[in-house]
Parts: C-alpha cells; sequence; structure tokens
C-alpha cells in the first residue's frame, strides 16, 4: 500500500510543527493531523523565555507583543514589590499567532497538514501505521503523539503514565489603552495565596491575560480567587474576550515515552514544568528529538526508537523533577522566599538567570554549597508540608 507520509504527526502545537519542520529538512516527509481548525485559541500565558528563542531555528520577534523588564509581586494580595532587570527577563506572545507561525514554517519546509481532522484511531500492521481520522484513513511508517494533554496516542499505547494534573484557568481581559501601555513591561505575580498555585497577569498588545495555575482537584477555588486577585491589583477590566481552562500534565517519574514506531512529545508526554506551568520550550526540544531519533531510525543508526525515551529521561526529566522539588520548596515556605526575593540582589539575580534560561532548575541544589546532601530530605519535608497545606484550604473552603 502507498504511504501518505513517512510519519504522521497528531497535532499542530510547538512539539508537532517543530518535529514536521526539521523531518522535512532531514528528507523525511511529514503529515500533521490536527483537529482543530487555524489559528485557534489555546489557554496559555505566552510568555517566551531566552531559552525558547534560542532553540528555534528561526526569529520569532515580530510574534512579540511586550518585553518583559520587570515583576510586580505579591504574597496574600498584599506586600508588593516590584523588582527590574536592566535584560528582558522574557517576552509575550499570543499562542494563536505563535502556533500559526510555527506552522506555517512547517508547511513551508514540505510539511502537509490537515486541520479540523481529529485522529480516531490508530493500528499497527507489521511495519507500518494506520491512522484513522474523522474524514479518512493515512498510512506511515511512524507516528508522532503531539496531540496535547489529553493525548489519545499517549492513551492508547500506554504512554500517559506517572502524571500529576494541574490546571490554567484564563481570561483574556480588554482595558484602557493608557493602563497596558503603563505596564507593558511588567508581569504581575501573586504567589503564595492559592497553595500549590499562583496567579499572574501578562501584558499583551491591547489587552492583559490574567490567569490562575494550581492544583487540577483545587480547580474549583480558582474563579474566587482570580476575582481576588484582579481587586488586588487595582486594574479595571472593560471587557472579557476569553475565560476557559487548560489541563497541566506534569510527569512525576522517568519513564517511557515511546512504543515500537510510537512516541509521545509536549503535553502528550507530559512534560510540562510543575514550577511555572511553562510548555513551550519542552513541547519545541522534545519535537526535536522525536524528529532526530526517527531520522537516524530510518538512516539506519539505532535499530528503534528506544533512544528517544533513553534522551527525554537524561535530558528533560531531571528539569522536571527538580522543577517539582522547587515548587514544592516554594509552597512550604511561600512568604520567607517572597521576602527573600525582595530583600536579596542575589536571590533576585538568581531569580531572573532561571526565568532567562541561563540557569537550569538542577543547578538550583548546587547553590546550597556543603548543605547540598540535605536537599532531597528537605524537599521531601516539603512535600508534606504543601499537602497539608492544600487540604487545609481545601476543607476551609466548605
Amino acid at each position: 500500500m502507498d504511504r501518505d507520509a513517512d510519519v504522521i504527526i497528531s497535532g499542530a502545537g510547538p512539539a508537532g510543527t517543530l518535529a514536521a519542520y526539521y523531518l522535512q529538512k532531514s528528507g523525511i516527509s511529514a503529515l500533521i493531523l490536527e483537529k482543530s481548525a487555524f489559528p485557534r485559541y489555546k489557554v496559555c500565558g505566552a510568555g517566551l523565555t531566552h531559552k525558547i528563542l534560542s532553540i528555534l531555528p528561526f526569529d520569532i520577534h515580530p510574534l512579540v507583543h511586550t518585553t518583559i523588564h520587570s515583576f510586580r509581586f505579591s504574597s496574600g494580595f498584599s506586600e508588593v514589590y516590584t523588582r527590574s532587570s536592566g535584560t528582558p527577563l522574557m517576552y509575550c506572545t499570543m499562542r494563536d499567532e505563535l502556533d500559526a507561525f510555527l506552522l506555517e514554517k512547517a508547511v513551508a519546509a514540505g510539511a502537509k497538514v490537515h486541520t479540523s481532522e481529529k485522529v480516531s484511531g490508530i493500528q499497527q500492521y507489521g511495519e507500518e501505521l494506520t491512522v484513522k481520522t474523522s474524514k479518512g484513513e493515512y498510512r506511515s511508517l511512524f507516528l508522532i503523539g503531539a496531540d496535547g494533554a489529553s493525548s489519545l496516542v499517549a492513551r492508547t499505547f500506554g504512554l500517559n503514565r506517572d502524571i500529576e494534573w494541574g490546571m490554567a484557568w484564563e481570561a483574556e481581559v480588554k482595558s484602557s489603552p493608557e493602563l497596558i501601555s503603563q505596564y507593558k513591561d511588567t508581569v504581575f505575580l501573586d504567589w503564595g495565596t492559592f497553595p500549590g498555585g499562583y496567579a499572574w497577569i501578562f501584558p499583551k498588545k491591547d489587552h492583559f491575560s490574567i490567569g490562575i495555575g494550581g492544583p487540577a482537584y483545587m480547580a474549583g477555588r480558582m474563579p474566587e480567587y482570580y476575582e481576588k486577585f484582579v481587586a488586588s491589583t487595582g486594574i479595571p477590566l472593560n471587557e472579557t474576550i476569553s475565560n476557559r481552562s487548560h489541563p497541566l500534565p506534569v510527569r512525576i517519574k522517568k519513564g517511557v515515552f515511546h512504543s515500537n514506531r510510537i512516541v509521545v512529545a509536549g503535553d502528550a508526554a507530559g512534560l510540562t514544568d510543575a514550577l511555572t506551568g511553562e510548555g513551550i520550550y519542552w513541547a519545541v526540544k522534545s519535537g526535536m528529538m522525536a524528529a532526530e531519533v526517527i531520522r537516524d531510525r530510518l538512516d539506519g543508526k539505532i535499530s528503534d526508537l528506544a533512544l528517544y525515551s533513553e534522551r527525554i529521561n537524561s535530558e528533560i526529566m531531571p528539569e522536571m523533577l527538580e522543577a517539582r522539588n522547587i515548587g514544592a520548596l516554594f509552597n512550604a515556605i511561600p512568604l520567607r522566599i517572597h521576602h527573600r526575593v525582595r530583600d536579596s540582589e542575589r536571590v533576585w539575580k538568581a531569580f531572573g538567570k532561571v526565568l532567562r534560561g541561563e540557569r537550569n532548575f538542577t543547578d538550583v541544589p548546587k547553590a546550597f554549597g556543603k548543605w547540598k546532601v540535605f536537599w532531597k530530605p528537605v524537599c521531601s519535608l516539603a512535600y508534606l508540608i504543601q499537602a497539608h497545606k492544600e487540604k487545609k484550604f481545601m476543607k476551609n473552603a466548605r
């Protein structure tokens, strides 16, 4: 039977489109199947770090709405302070614009794309795969599941294990042009108020993105927290453009990310940063890895796709796991960290370096020098304190 492509990719987010782009650049044909029409809205603060910009093979500065130099911190809606950096800390865009741009690059490289076509089933026949959609069937040698948090590919092949679920709840809100201009370089961040989560305001070109992130089982408390957070900022909101939620899958253990001729990437693999909720960088990186490993498999350099799981476990998961540890430590003593960021230039600079991607999460324990031997026991205690705080918070809400 004739194949429709060497590789079929389910999902046209950053993981899928970057995988398609690199496959095509290697002379390997790619077909992207995307359930939504493009451009499509996605719940995401869309804050881009230097690390993301450095790994992408093309300039995305035309997509940047605002360049962030300052963070306005609060804890418990009080003890407000602002810290600034001469070097940009991050860049804000919109995910519909970013995803459409990346898809265009994949198409320009030669990838085929079918939008509004949801994958409904996958079958393997020897060395070929048949992917069924709402509109037909397609054949390929390999499949990349880049189909998001509720990935059908991951569920079908048992690649969705050891996932801890978070939830992001975000609104796009209009305000006055004068106010947006006033805060065009500032992110609002409230932490330590909502156990296990935080609230943010990202300035965009003509509106604010306002969101809450935290444990999924606490999602029912997010609207109340949202209202109190917005009220505490004093920002008058003129019109809510959209208001949606989205699950955040966080992989909590190293594991298997492939099955025979199939791999999962991005949110489908649970590659969301537990500390910040950021997933774009990890989606891009895992999409690139998927393309590289499949290329090596087709070139006969490797005999199977096990290298993909090995690379995810060695190059990405250490960061994922350490981000989760740091998140637990922060959630255990948020006010202390809030004060340290305010009062210590060293801590503020370290915050900026991690945010910009100049330092990794795995570097954090090293900063404790001879005391780093206590890092894991302290983190274990932090998880217990965090769980107690969340349980108490939910009990008091009844």
